[in-house]
């Protein structure tokens, strides 16, 4: 072999070596870059998530003190209820002993 055919062979053989090589390095930077785009884009979401749960926390706390404030009046009205029933029976009472003793 002469040293033409020699430095044609070694030029083809760096030439498809440095392709190799380069192709790796840029996959390797694609493949970095496409991992931290996937992390930023995770950490929005969990940002996301994190917000959307504070905000339900925060309904959740609203509504069960809503429901409490109506457990407490239905208690109260029942009470009056029992109450005014009380109120009628007493005055039936003293309503049939003022009428035997003629008031």
């Amino acid at each position: 072999m002469d040293l033409n055919a020699i430095l044609v062979t070694a030029a083809a053989i760096g030439t498809g070596l440095g392709g190799f090589v380069g192709g790796r390095w840029t996959a390797r930077s694609a493949m970095s870059d496409i991992a931290a785009d996937t992390i930023e884009m995770l950490q929005t979401q969990n940002e996301l998530l994190r917000s959307e749960k504070d905000t339900l926390g925060l309904t959740l706390l609203d509504l069960q003190t809503r429901v409490s404030v109506l457990e407490e009046l239905v208690t109260q009205r029942a009470d009056v209820e029992d109450l005014s029933h009380k109120v009628s029976l007493v005055k039936d009472t003293v309503e049939r002993i003022a009428e035997r003793v003629g008031a």
